[in-house]
């Protein structure tokens, strides 16, 4: 079916607009003193993580699957890098909303796009 589109739902648009703000802000934490402290590739690797986070709410707000699957290694991805760096903590606003986002989009998953 060439040209077929699914119709995103509101939640999903609310989700990848807030998404959006979150990562922004986060890439701006990657340029933080405290950050730069903890080692020399750190605020690279950071930047990399919320760059996929980034790319990964396009492929959501377009419903492709691979969106939701690239948040999905993104989210986990940010989870070990901070574990590493033993900056983790579950009471981060920032994990809490993501694992929040993603039992969300789980359930529209079936609805989203297979190919590119």
């Amino acid at each position: 079916m060439v040209g077929f589109s699914v119709k995103r739902p509101k939640v999903v648009s609310i989700l990848c607009i807030i998404g959006w703000i979150m990562v922004v802000f986060s890439f701006l934490n990657a340029f933080s003193p405290a950050v730069k402290k903890l080692g020399q590739f750190y605020p690279a690797i950071y930047s990399l993580v919320m760059c996929l986070q980034f790319i990964a709410f396009v492929g959501i707000w377009y419903m492709k699957r691979w969106g939701l699957e690239l948040f999905i290694l993104s989210f986990f991805g940010k989870a070990v890098l901070l574990l590493f760096m033993n900056d983790f903590s579950y009471g981060d606003l920032t994990f809490l909303l993501s694992a929040i986002f993603i039992i969300i989009l789980v359930f529209f998953y079936k609805k989203m796009d297979m190919n590119l």
